[in-house]
């Protein structure tokens, strides 16, 4: 009876691991068919199992039984040994043709029980990779060569051409050369902003010198600017007068690098529409999120067509580092970026952000140093707040940031306080009397602004200079307050 029993189990075992195992290889192809890497699973027999795409590939094989008869016959029967006594198995393969010669790495591990039998798994890496980044870097210093060193020669050219006295050149020859010249320094300045933006990326240094500004005062002026040199056949500006913080500099920099995508996309110059708008999200803690949304979208020539494809597609795979740059530069304004299905691009800051000592004060002040430094004059650091009636601060706030960017002109800037609802206010080329006058100035202005408001009750201006810098007659300077203090 006990054979009797047992003849039908054993039976009913082996069809199960049989099962089992059918379903353990077919779900082990499914899942490592479209792996990148080469992998050749081998049974405890020196059997062929399975191998992959990837590995025919790299072993140039049309088959999966040509691909186990190369490994077979390449790969030493002692790896396979090696590989069961849990030791180190690494091989490599050098496997070539008339029309390709590839180095392949050969790792092998062995499992007991990957298909409820065991098995050898073998790893294959395609280290012919590393010539196509050597490839990349040799196209690299090329493109570096012709973007660089021909505009370079020609300027080098036309200035040597221009200095020769003995045989005066005509006028129109005169303005020939001189138009050369700069057309190639423009060039040159384009090439180095594009590698100096790849670099900052990989170096992580995109700090911004964060200060108010008025956005469409910013906005318009720069559309001015690339209507001038040709990058956009002109623009439509719907923007209402709005005080924010941001990096006047990095702003600029997304305009222009979303406005360069649209040139590569479209093939030609964009007409740009430029919108604000103030978006708001409801947070669950019951705080409200304010952003200021500034969207950037093409209108389109009736004839130019649709085939282009989406502009989020280009510049995740043909333009990848200008889509990289516009990422970047968004997380340096501590906002986001966005790409719609309209092909507009958005640019999302946050209202109020909070205090950011390196980007409101440290290095606003070593900019402005720099700045006193080479023209010669004064610099001072002028601290700011309000004091008192603080029940409607937001209106006040927003009169007397407007009163801020009214009276602080071209050789000044102001960021954002450490204490709420204080500014720093960074003035060069001004004495200590004429920044008390600009400080009483900007007191009245705002008493002014919200009596003509209807305001009864409202906030008072408290000022004082925490730090000067005086370029003095033998060279060194005059300091007052410690600038390490300040930094610290």
């Amino acid at each position: 009876m006990v054979e009797l029993k047992t003849g039908p189990v054993t039976d009913q075992h082996e069809e199960s691991r049989t099962i089992v195992h059918s379903v353990s290889t077919s779900s082990l192809k499914a899942i490592l068919s479209p792996v990148e890497q080469g992998i050749v699973v081998i049974d405890d027999c020196r059997s062929l199992v399975f191998a992959n795409d990837a590995a025919l590939r790299m072993l140039q094989a049309g088959t999966e039984d040509e691909a186990f008869h190369i490994l077979m016959r390449r790969v030493p029967a002692s790896i396979f040994d090696q590989a069961r006594a849990q030791t180190a198995t690494v091989t490599f393969l050098d496997v070539s043709n008339e029309e390709r010669r590839s180095l392949i790495g050969i790792e092998i591990s062995f499992f007991e029980e990957l298909l409820g039998t065991p098995s050898y798994v073998i790893f294959m890496n395609d280290f012919s990779k590393w010539r196509e980044l050597d490839d990349l870097h040799s196209r690299f210093a090329t493109y570096l060569s012709h973007h660089l060193r021909t505009p370079l020669t020609a300027v080098r050219n036309a200035m040597r051409i221009l200095s020769q006295e003995e045989k005066p050149l005509e006028k129109t020859e005169h303005d020939k050369l001189l138009d050369i010249g700069w057309r190639n320094v423009e060039k040159l300045i384009t090439s180095l902003d594009e590698i100096q933006k790849i670099f900052m990326i990989e170096s992580e240094e995109m700090n911004v010198c964060r200060t108010l500004v008025r956005a469409n005062r910013e906005m318009k002026p720069l559309l001015d600017d690339l209507e001038c040199q040709g990058k956009i056949r002109g623009y439509k500006l719907k923007t209402p007068d709005i005080t924010i913080f941001a990096g006047r500099s990095r702003l600029h920099d997304f305009v222009r690098t979303a406005v360069d995508a649209y040139w590569k996309w479209m093939d030609e110059a964009p007409f740009i529409e430029c919108v604000y708008s103030i978006r708001e999200d409801m947070h669950f803690v019951g705080d409200d999120h304010r952003m200021l949304k500034i969207s950037l979208r093409p209108r389109f020539h009736v004839q130019s067509g649709r085939t282009r494809g989406r502009l989020k597609d280009f510049l995740s795979y043909h333009e990848a580092h200008r889509g990289l740059v516009l990422t970047r530069i968004a997380m340096a304004l501590d906002g986001e970026i966005d790409i719609d299905s309209k092909d507009t691009v958005s640019l999302l800051i946050p209202f109020d952000p909070p205090f950011n000592r390196e980007k409101d004060l440290v290095h606003p002040i070593h900019v402005m140093i720099e700045r006193a430094g080479l023209t010669g004059c004064q610099f001072h650091l002028t601290a700011m707040r309000m004091v008192g009636e603080m029940t409607f601060d937001g209106r006040f706030k927003k009169q007397l940031e407007e009163c801020l960017c009214r009276s602080i002109g071209s050789d000044g800037m102001v960021s954002m306080g450490e204490e709420p609802l204080s500014y720093s206010i960074f003035v060069i080329n001004r004495s200590l009397e004429e920044v008390a006058g600009l400080m009483k100035g900007i007191h009245q202005h705002f008493i002014r602004a919200c009596s003509e408001s209807g305001e009864e009750i409202y906030p008072s201006i408290r000022w004082e200079v925490r730090y000067s810098y005086t370029p003095s007659t033998d060279g060194s300077t005059i300091e007052t307050s410690l600038l390490e203090d300040i930094c610290s």
